[in-house]
């Protein structure tokens, strides 16, 4: 074989690389931020909801006139807790209904893959055609995560 078909294929891994990781690199701090959202959405409005129930009304009586309110001041904090509660259930659903977290896991699997038939190449491990074989699989599999 000559070098030509050699050189296409690793430019073309190394291009489908590229647009793994740049999916990779917006994906998981994506996931992560929606994951934050959630588990401290639902902290701060268990909170705020535990609060005036455990202190009772001596506690809300005495926030009432700290804070300077003229309304109790258990409303301004169900209020809060109603938000809260709302955008943890929103990162939740939001999280799983774009499968974030199965999509890094498949690009991830490409990137490696794509790194395995790039050095496979440069070492002489893998013939053309099966280094060609597995990057069809890989294209396939990062096209079906947004990645190419």
């Amino acid at each position: 074989m000559t070098a030509e078909p050699i050189e296409e294929l690793l430019a073309r891994v190394r291009t489908t690389r590229a647009r793994v990781d740049g999916f990779i690199a917006a994906a998981v701090p994506r996931k992560r931020r929606l994951l934050n959202t959630t588990i401290m959405g639902g902290t701060i409005a268990a909170a705020l909801t535990a609060a005036p129930a455990v202190g009772g009304a001596p506690f809300t009586t005495w926030l009432t006139a700290s804070l300077g309110l003229d309304s109790p001041v258990w409303r301004l904090l169900c209020g809060a807790a109603t938000i809260s509660s709302i955008a943890a259930t929103v990162a939740t659903q939001t999280l799983k209904s774009t499968h974030i977290e199965e999509h890094v896991v498949r690009a991830l699997g490409c990137r490696a893959r794509l790194e395995a038939i790039e050095t496979g190449l440069a070492l002489g491990h893998m013939d053309v055609r099966q280094a060609a074989s597995e990057y069809l699989r890989c294209v396939e599999d990062s096209a079906a995560v947004g990645a190419s």
